[in-house]
């Protein structure tokens, strides 16, 4: 007999996430046995916070009214017994929960910049426990500690009514860190101030400035805690794209140098609307390849996916500096030719501009539904 598949609230090992109504799942393998026991056992920090005791095993799910604390780790064991005995174990992660925030809001004077960067430098000097960040943006944003992105998700922190609940993203940063640390976020328009809409949009719609705010909470073996906020100390410019949008698409020009980094404001928002996520994470599930390159009758150079899907661009690019490369979508061909006008006034493109540097390139705050990409600027 095995225990397998344990979920918590249908996830797998979740981080971050309102687990207000807790719940565990679980799937028993390999045995035909029926009278059976179930128990589940939850512990933090080594000690038992709950247990239901050996109960009559007639459903594999555990509803737990349990209080859960903030930003703590919970290890969970689900025990089934019969005439044999089976362990299963996996954990969750508490967000924030009701925990006042202590960081700011912060943001760069300049409510018009397509791109928004803020950066923070900060020093580790003894043996780290561990390190989570709790951080959100408006509208969108991506973090990265030490030019590595953190976390595998995209279009954080997903479209929600941004005036009343803005969730914030966990993520265990433990292994990332090194002794001389930089922390850098990126954010750009999407849903809160980005053009939304049909028959040319509507901007502004939550708000007419991007931003973010974060915490990183650092626990180290000796038992000494610090936590770095946004806030006065961070620092503030533009990034390198130059013009971005849900339909729009996105511009980016590498040959931006980042420069006349500034302070940042730090704004006098209210914290009550963020908090612990319900949204699942947007990840990438498939990588599509081209399965044909068409060239149309009106001359033109189309890669065909083979199928309609919503995802993300990307190409290794090795083309020469200053090379300009446009990417266009569209989901159907008309007499073999490119055709976007259902698309309306969805630009629905991807402009890069070359610096000359080998290595994988993509959008970062959009995203397409397509299954033809004509392809222009290329030199090969």
């Amino acid at each position: 007999m095995k225990i397998g598949n344990i979920q918590v609230n249908h996830m797998d090992k979740p981080m971050g996430f309102n687990l207000s109504s807790l719940r565990i799942d679980f799937k028993i393998e390999d045995t035909n046995e029926t009278n059976l026991k179930k128990q589940l056992i939850i512990s933090s920090n080594d000690q038992v916070v709950y247990d239901s005791n050996l109960i009559t095993y007639n459903n594999n799910y555990f509803n737990v009214p349990l209080n859960l604390e903030p930003r703590k780790h919970y290890d969970v064991k689900v025990i089934v017994s019969g005439k044999e005995k089976a362990e299963g174990t996996t954990f969750f992660e508490t967000g924030k929960i009701n925990e006042k925030w202590t960081a700011k809001w912060i943001a760069n004077k300049n409510k018009d910049l397509q791109n928004t960067l803020f950066k923070k430098k900060f020093s580790v000097k003894d043996s780290v426990k561990s390190a989570h960040l709790y951080i959100t943006g408006l509208g969108l944003y991506e973090a990265y500690l030490n030019d590595q992105k953190i976390g595998n998700e995209y279009l954080t922190p997903g479209s929600t009514a941004y005036d009343k609940w803005v969730e914030v993203q966990t993520y265990d940063i433990t292994n990332q860190l090194k002794e001389d640390n930089e922390i850098l976020i990126s954010a750009a328009d999407g849903w809160y101030k980005g053009n939304i809409g049909f028959d040319g949009g509507q901007i502004n719609i939550y708000g007419d400035q991007q931003m973010a705010i974060a915490e990183l909470h650092i626990e180290y073996e000796d038992g000494h805690k610090e936590v770095i906020n946004t806030d006065a100390s961070w620092q503030t410019t533009s990034g390198r794209i130059t013009k971005s949008g849900i339909y729009y698409g996105e511009d980016y020009d590498a040959n931006i140098e980042i420069k006349d980094w500034q302070n940042v404001v730090v704004l006098d928002k209210d914290t009550s609307v963020l908090k612990d996520r319900l949204s699942l994470p947007i990840t990438v599930h498939e990588n599509l390849k081209p399965v044909k390159l068409i060239h149309t009758p009106k001359g033109e150079e189309v890669l065909d996916f083979g199928q309609n899907h919503a995802g993300l661009l990307a190409f290794y690019n090795r083309e020469p500096k200053g090379t300009k490369i446009i990417l266009q979508v569209g989901e159907i061909l008309q007499e073999g030719n490119f055709y976007r006008d259902n698309l309306r006034k969805a630009r629905a493109a991807f402009t890069y501009i070359s610096d000359g540097k080998e290595g994988w390139v993509r959008p970062h705050f959009t995203y397409y539904g397509f299954r033809y990409v004509k392809v222009t600027g290329n030199t090969k």
